[in-house]
Formats: structure tokens, sequence, C-alpha cells
């Protein structure tokens, strides 16, 4: 009897397209197979558990990446899905516990700098970033986005993230300090001026938000954005004479 292969790239485009039931079809009909590789048993299951969590199944999904994790407890993905969805559902003491041994895993498999490896896992530090923030647990958001921007130093966007969470938690200054140390190391960069501009317009202070709005105007002329926040400021500065 012929093996059955798993066609793990052929899931993943149903669950791109959002062929659900095609995705979750093929999946299901690899693990009912005795003959089916464990491998590819693996990546049904991963499969399965995100075209659920993209449906709002978040319980059958639980039920795919544990059973995954059951078969392999260090499976990186499958962990941080789970973490994930923990976080989702508000069971941040088990999305933290998943979580930390997913990172302990990850250390141990890591000899040397693997930069794709390191990717990878910023990313779901910025999603889990993203989720602490979104329910005002700002500490758990900064620790996350600090390590994403450890294991990414190359994604700028990550700093604008901590700078927001700063200003969040009422440290302005700080805030403030981290927009311009990235605008004195990366002065091309034009989102870092343009947030620049946004903390000093939110604390009242309109002259160095058109400063930096003008320089960041400058390097990208063409932003409708920036042409609108200069408005803003010209019309604060009027307002205020």
């Amino acid at each position: 009897m012929t093996t059955p292969h798993f066609d793990a790239q052929k899931a993943h485009r149903f669950i791109k397209e959002r062929n659900f039931d095609a995705a979750i079809s093929a999946c299901e009909s690899l693990l009912a197979s005795e003959q089916a590789a464990e491998s590819d048993k693996k990546n049904a299951l991963h499969m399965l558990g995100t075209a659920f969590y993209m449906q709002g199944k978040l319980g059958k999904s639980i039920e795919q990446f544990k059973k995954l994790l059951a078969m392999d407890p260090k499976h990186t993905d499958a962990a941080i899905s789970l973490s994930v969805i923990y976080n989702d559902i508000g069971k941040y003491d088990e999305a933290k516990k998943i979580y930390q041994v997913a990172n302990q895993s990850l250390q141990l498999k890591r000899k040397g700098s693997d930069e794709m490896l390191d990717r990878k896992f910023a990313l779901k530090h910025i999603e889990l970033g993203d989720l602490y923030l979104k329910y005002h647990r700002y500490d758990d958001a900064l620790d996350d986005y600090s390590r994403a921007a450890r294991l990414a130093p190359a994604d700028l966007s990550i700093r604008i993230k901590l700078a927001k969470v700063y200003a969040k938690k009422g440290f302005t200054t700080r805030a403030i300090q981290e927009l311009q140390q990235l605008c004195n190391e990366h002065p091309e960069y034009t989102s870092a001026r343009l947030h620049l501009g946004l903390m000093y317009f939110s604390q009242g202070n309109v002259i160095d938000a058109q400063l930096e709005w003008e320089k960041a105007r400058n390097q990208d002329p063409n932003n409708p954005e920036l042409q609108t926040y200069l408005n803003m400021a010209s019309r604060a500065t009027e307002t205020s004479v």
C-alpha cells in the first residue's frame, strides 16, 4: 500500500485562500491513515489547528495544538500558537507557561545565530505584544516588544511600538527618548519622525512636532499623512497666536 503524503504547501494555500473545508478535509484524511509518516501528521495537526483558529473555532484549534504537543512537546510553533489562543480567551497564566516552555525549547535548539529563526520568533513576540497591548497589559507588552527588538534589530517598527507602550504607561519622556534615538540612528526612517512629531504634538509642543514633520516631508514629499499633520500643526499654531 502506498504511504500517503501530506502536501503542506497545498493545505497552506487552501488556508490562505480561506478554503477551510478543503484544508480540513486534506488534514483529517491524512490523520486517519495508519500509514502516514509522523512528520506529515505533525504538519497536518498544525494546519488543522490554524484552519480552526482562523474560523474562530478556538476550542477545536486548542485540541489540535494539544495533540501536536503531545506528539512533540518541543514543537515551538504549536506551543506559540496555543499561547496566542490562550491570550485571546484571557487565560494569561496558561499562555505564559506554554510560551516559557517554547522559549526554553528554542534556546536549547539554537547553537549559533539563525537569522530566519530569530525573525520567526520575533514575529510571535510582536503578536503577543500586540495582544497584551490590546488588553492594557503594558508591562507584558513591553517585555515582548523588547525581546522582538533584540531578535530582529533591523525591524525598526518594533521600536515605535515600544515608544507607544511607554507613552501608554505615562512614561512620555522615555517614549520621546526612544523615538529621538531611533531618528538619530536612522535619520532616513520617515516613520520615526512622523511618530516623534505625534508624541511632541500630544504634549502640546507644536513647534517641535512641526519641525519633525517638515523633515519627514522633505524625505517623503508625497506622503499625504504628513501633509495632514502639518496642516493640523499649522491650524494649532494659528489658534494659539
